[in-house]
């Protein structure tokens, strides 16, 4: 049975193995530093980082944040030696069946194998791209915002409410400054 044990701070016990799958799964422009994530474990109260643990055994890390109107997956990775075997699927359904909102997430453009197949795998699961163009910006510092798309399992909602999404990750899980002159709300 696969459980999401729930990473508070860099002392737990599984931390070690998330930080060293992050860096293993993600490329610097696609992550935080360490003193970048134990900022946003001590501080941010909606970011959720989880380690993925069957058996006793860290498989792989869950990382999403909490909003009001919606769920942001912001990161999920399988140990190598895990892949291919239905985690992240699980994981996934496990997560989608507890939750009652939205969720969002963001991929990479198609423009490879690897990306592709990660499009597949959430498309699998329900979700599908939002038909608005997307960039994320960096994760720490200075840098170009990359090109990205968004997906969601709720194609209605993330497309009516897409600016205000984008402004929701931009200003909480990147620290960005948005601007846009059209700021969209999000009906109560």
């Amino acid at each position: 049975m696969l459980n999401f044990h729930r990473i508070n701070t860099v002392n737990n016990q599984f931390f070690s193995n998330l930080f060293n799958l992050y860096t293993l799964a993600f490329p610097p422009k696609e992550r935080r530093t360490w003193e970048g994530l134990e900022h946003e474990l001590n501080y941010e109260k909606r970011f959720c980082a989880n380690a993925l643990i069957q058996e006793g055994v860290f498989v792989g890390l869950f990382n999403y944040w909490i909003f009001d109107r919606f769920y942001y997956i912001e990161h999920l990775a399988i140990s190598p030696k895990y892949r291919n075997q239905g985690i992240g699927s699980e994981a996934m359904g496990i997560f989608m069946d507890q939750i009652k909102l939205p969720i969002v997430l963001e991929v990479e453009m198609p423009n490879n194998m690897v990306n592709s197949r990660r499009i597949l795998f959430y498309e699998r699961l329900g979700f599908s791209i939002l038909s608005h163009n997307y960039a994320q910006p960096p994760y720490e510092g200075s840098g170009f915002l990359m090109p990205e798309l968004i997906m969601s399992n709720d194609l209605h909602f993330g497309n009516t409410h897409f600016e205000k999404i984008k402004e929701i990750l931009y200003t909480n899980v990147y620290h960005y400054e948005y601007t846009n002159d059209k700021k969209a709300l999000i009906d109560d």
